[in-house]
Formats: structure tokens, sequence, C-alpha cells
């Protein structure tokens, strides 16, 4: 009896024992957040533009042009310009933004005294032209944040691929139209021609928050070939917040050249104020 007490009154020494002198463990700590999926200025967005431009592109004969080839600068002022910008969260303050716009017009005008040929379709000097147009762009856009400064300035660098599309159609009106038998074809005194580009092009963006309700932002990306197509884009602008809206206020400057080596190729340059209006499909964390 007194034997099994003592072993029992050993063994609860022993527990109190490693109570005593068991090392303590250190706390754990829960992993970290994984980085949010969102755009540095919020989460989805989508963004209708309306661009305070004037389009007016010259139609020039290229290598491949006729003798007869004359130069055509399209007459009258184009249609203001509609766009849409869809943004999508691609990492941590990275971006991949959809955009498009679209510029149409028309206008009336005389061949000059020399006559042309355009798009295959002979005029005569003096002939009474009506022409239209339609200048489209279609930009897929992947805007890294490469680095951030001091003054919260955030400067991205922009990997892009854009397509750019002009068509024409030209009639002259008061030209009988005429039937050759031989082919029975019938000449309606009307061309239309669609000259494309599809381009890489880089650019760089810089960004600075102001307020809680107020940034800028500006970037500009191009890229071109000597004797071929090229494309410069720049756009500029002051972005006010309220709570998933923002009203952006800037201007934009869009020039392209499609290739010179056809027979007639297309140059213009869109300038001008723009106005957008960008929702937010989730609240913004900024």
């Amino acid at each position: 009896m007194i034997v099994s007490r003592f072993i029992a009154a050993l063994a609860f020494a022993g527990v109190l024992y490693g109570q005593a002198t068991a090392l303590p463990t250190a706390p754990t700590t829960p992993p970290p957040p994984p980085d949010p999926k969102i755009l540095e200025d919020g989460g989805f967005s989508i963004e209708p533009m309306y661009w305070l431009t004037q389009a007016q592109p010259k139609l020039t004969g290229g290598e491949q042009a006729l003798t007869g080839y004359q130069n055509l600068t399209y007459p009258g002022k184009s249609r203001k310009g509609y766009g849409l910008e869809v943004g999508v969260p691609a990492g941590r303050a990275n971006t991949l933004r959809f955009s498009y716009f679209r510029v149409l017009g028309s206008g009336n005008s005389y061949i000059d005294s020399n006559g042309a040929t355009i798009f295959s379709e002979a005029y005569a000097a003096g002939d009474y032209i009506v022409a239209s147009y339609n200048v489209q762009n279609a930009k897929i856009s992947w805007d890294y944040l490469s680095y951030t400064f001091k003054n919260h300035i955030r400067f991205k660098t922009l990997y892009e691929v854009q397509w750019v599309t002009i068509g024409t159609s030209i009639s002259a009106p008061l030209i009988p139209q005429t039937y050759d038998s031989s082919t029975g074809n019938t000449d309606t005194n009307s061309s239309t021609g669609t000259k494309n580009i599809i381009y890489p092009t880089f650019g760089v963006e810089f960004e600075q928050p102001i307020t809680k309700h107020l940034r800028w932002e500006a970037k500009a990306s191009g890229f071109g070939l000597t004797h071929h197509a090229d494309i410069g884009d720049v756009q500029a602008d002051l972005a006010v917040r309220f709570s998933s809206l923002e009203v952006l206020v800037g201007g934009k400057y869009f020039h392209f050249k499609t290739s010179p080596n056809s027979d007639d190729y297309f140059t213009d340059t869109l300038e001008g104020a723009y106005v957008g209006i960008r929702y937010y499909l989730s609240k913004p964390t900024h």
C-alpha cells in the first residue's frame, strides 16, 4: 500500500516537472492573403466614350498605283466618334483592356483637272463625286504596372494588338451608267475599297491619384515600319470618381497610315477632346 502510493507520487511529480520544463511553442501566424485581383483604379469596368474629333482621311496612290491616279482628300466633316472600353483584372494592379471606336464621314467634291483612277474606277476631270468612309479601331491592351514612385505616380508598360480598318464608297451620280455588251457588265461609275492594319503596338502610361476622388493618367503607344503601315495612339485625361462611377475628361490623338505597297493607301489623323463614363461592376477599393 505504501509502495503504490509512493509510485503514484513519483509519477505525479514527473508530470509536473515535464510541464514546467516544456519549451514554449511559437504562436502560429496565418498565411498572408493572396494578392487581390483588381484593377489599380477599381474592379471590372465598362466605359462608353464620346469623342469630339473630325476625321478627314486622304487617299493616295501607292507603289502599285496606275499612272492616272491622283490623290483624294475626302471633303466635308466627319461625325463625332463613339467608342467603348472594357477593363478586366489581370493580376495585382494590372489590367487587360478591350477598346473600340468608330468614326463615319461623307462629303461631295469634284475630280481635279488630271482625272483619277480610284480602286480601278476611272473618273474624268471635273466629275462630281459623292464619297463616304468608315474608320474603325479595335485594341487589346495589357497594362502592366512596372514601378510605383514615392509620390504615388504609377508607371505602366503597355503591350497591345491593334486593328485599324477604313472602308470607302465613291460614286459619280451625274454620269450616266454604261453597258458593255461584250462582257455583260454595267459601269455604275462607283468604286469601293477597304484597307486594314493589324499591328502589335507598345507604349507607356503614367497615372497618379491626387485625392480619393481624383486622378490623372496619360498614355502613348504605337508602332511602324519604314515604307509600311504605322499607328500612333495618345491619350490623357482627368478622372473624377463618384462611388462606382468615374467621369473622364481629356484629349485623344490617333494617327494611322495603311501600307503604301499597294495600289492606294489611306492616311488620317484624328484628334480632339473626349468624355467617358466608366462604371465599375465591383466597388473600388481605393
